[in-house]
């Protein structure tokens, strides 16, 4: 997942959540007034929820795998440091 510049993942960033907003606006309005089928609406929103969570558990992996990485570079250099001091 791409990050912002204050290093926040883009799915949290405030324009991402208006331009999501703005969206479902829209397609509610299409729903109710030109469609008129508030069913058509609803897959809409299922949609944004599904892709809101798939998002996070993107992100969430990318941090586990972040802080695993950071775990075993920290277990090599003080496994290095051990071999240096026999």
């Amino acid at each position: 997942m791409s990050m912002t510049s204050d290093g926040a993942p883009l799915h949290r960033s405030a324009g991402a959540k208006v331009a999501v907003a703005v969206f479902l606006a829209l397609t509610l309005v299409y729903a109710l007034f030109i469609a008129q089928q508030i069913l058509a609406w609803v897959f809409l929103v299922v949609i944004a929820v599904v892709l809101w969570y798939a998002a996070r558990l993107v992100v969430a992996m990318e941090e586990i795998a972040t802080q695993l990485g950071r775990l075993a570079d920290e277990r090599a250099d003080s496994r290095d440091r051990g071999d240096e001091s026999s």
